[in-house]
């Protein structure tokens, strides 16, 4: 097999075996039995996890996009998780795209921060009033526990995504990625006391971007702190890579490319070794690490099935897939797939013409193995798990 070299700067060696496109394989197995967790409302837009209340079960936060809502999903327990979950509506706003768990204050409570883009443009932050660390559901769940507040400093860029990055120099650290005229990705660190005073945070640019889709924080070089995984699909600077974090925050991030130069990459997945990207372009891509940089293979998506979204794995080597159908030019097709360990795909939900999102792979039920929760923004599934019939 001819393998294509490909140089990048200030890395190593990207291969990139391009010259045969794996073959592909369908099967018939069954679909797997999908849950509701939420379908009130229009175009649930992602699934973010955290524990809210201390009882050991990861809890949802979701921007419904069309809505114009953030909410709060409270994990009921194993035996209710099929069952919809208790929720709040945390905050109205237009626009959100995202909407993830992080302590931003670091009083113990779990916050919310929420990305807009459309009108709103905005970076929001909403605090966590309950009484006390890991305070009950219904302290969680009533909305006057709530206050909403921004980053005034990133207002008029259209943000798609934020990163709880752990701490930097004992400082709280948040990473947010954007898209359009004035996109970035921009890390932003808190204060060393009054954190709840946005006004008083540091930004600090790190990268030019066109539309980020994915950020991750991983560990890539080995050296204890945490770098920044992303995909940027749009731009003369498309690329899935790595933001090394350097000693002093204020330093150049060093970008080190993985895989899909020039390509529209979507969400990603990714470990020190391993990184998994999603692409419109019909293939995912799996890259490898090797001692001489990354071993890139195309992974070929279900016959017609060209806009993926995401793209995840279970420990056993069987891949799951998210697409968009709806705006495919074949949208008579399911958007969500999995493939077994000899190549072969089948649907996990038969439903046509629709739009998922990222994924997590957890186990919601409590029977030891994964099941795969994500979102559908078209044909108002909402925020759904399927359950992994294994066991």
């Amino acid at each position: 097999m001819h393998k294509t070299i490909i140089r990048t700067i200030g890395i190593p060696l990207v291969t990139l075996i391009s010259s045969t496109i794996l073959p592909f394989h369908s099967s018939a197995a069954p679909p797997w039995k999908r849950h509701t967790i939420d379908d009130t409302r229009r175009g649930a837009d992602g699934v973010r996890l955290g524990d809210f209340n201390g009882d050991g079960l990861m809890d949802v936060v979701t921007g419904w996009e069309e809505s114009g809502l953030v909410r709060l999903y409270l994990h009921p327990g194993t035996t209710s998780a099929g069952a919809p979950w208790p929720m709040a509506t945390i905050a109205k706003a237009k626009s959100p795209e995202d909407a993830v768990p992080m302590d931003l204050d670091g009083d113990g409570r779990l916050d919310i921060v929420s990305c807009h883009e459309g009108k709103q443009r905005q970076l929001l932050v909403h605090w966590n009033n309950t009484p006390e660390p890991h305070s009950n559901s219904s302290q969680l769940l009533r909305q006057q526990n709530w206050t909403t507040d921004r980053f005034k400093q990133l207002d008029g860029v259209m943000w798609m995504f934020a990163l709880p990055l752990g701490t930097i120099d004992s400082r709280i650290a948040l990473v947010a990625g954007a898209k359009g005229p004035k996109a970035t990705i921009t890390l932003l660190l808190g204060p060393a006391t009054n954190p709840r005073d946005l006004s008083s945070w540091t930004t600090i640019r790190l990268r030019d971007a066109g539309w980020i889709m994915s950020l991750r924080a991983v560990d890539m070089d080995r050296d204890g702190d945490q770098d920044i995984v992303f995909s940027d699909r749009k731009g003369d600077r498309r690329v899935a890579a790595w933001l090394e974090q350097p000693d002093d925050p204020d330093q150049t991030w060093t970008e080190h490319e993985i895989a899909g130069q020039g390509r529209e990459v979507m969400f990603l997945t990714a470990t020190a070794e391993r990184c998994l990207i999603s692409t419109r372009e019909g293939v995912s891509l799996d890259g490898r690490r090797s001692d001489n940089g990354w071993i890139v293979t195309p992974l070929p998506n279900p016959p017609q099935i060209s806009m993926g979204k995401a793209i995840e794995s279970f420990p056993d080597g069987q891949l799951v897939l998210t697409a968009n159908t709806h705006a495919s030019s074949d949208p008579d097709r399911p958007g969500i797939w999995i493939r077994d360990v000899s190549g072969n795909w089948s649907a996990i939900d038969p439903t046509t013409r629709v739009k998922f999102d990222r994924m997590e792979l957890i186990d919601l039920d409590g029977d030891g193995d994964l099941d795969v929760m994500t979102c559908e923004e078209r044909r108002n599934l909402g925020i759904i798990w399927y359950e992994n019939p294994a066991n």
